[in-house]
């Protein structure tokens, strides 16, 4: 089992988000279950460009929202991970790693589910 470190942080609506932080800094939605964590953690230190597909986590069923690209990093003092269009792109839309239900390789016919 992985050791993590845990932080809140109140976002602009005044809601608090709980992170678990990994050894490589990266910050993690806390419900976020440990193997995707792994998962992402090795997507984003290959640059590997994947298939992110969201949805409801207890039910597994897809909401039909899809993201594709590489897995970032935002620089903040709380580095959540990104969703990077292309190897051109300067950043990228945060990931809702706590809603995955599927992650593809985009490029490959192997999947994670």
């Amino acid at each position: 089992m992985a050791t993590y470190k845990y932080v809140s942080s109140k976002v602009s609506s005044g809601k608090t988000i709980r992170y678990k932080i990994t050894d490589s800094d990266t910050a993690y939605h806390r419900s976020t279950p440990d193997a995707i964590v792994r998962i992402l953690e090795g997507i984003r230190s290959r640059r590997t460009r994947v298939k992110i597909h969201y949805g409801d986590r207890k039910t597994g069923r897809s909401w039909g929202d899809v993201e594709v690209g590489r897995i970032g990093r935002s620089t903040g003092r709380i580095k959540i991970p990104l969703v990077v269009a292309s190897a051109r792109s300067m950043g990228g839309g945060a990931l809702l790693d706590h809603c995955i239900v599927k992650i593809e390789y985009a490029n490959f016919l192997r999947t994670y589910d």
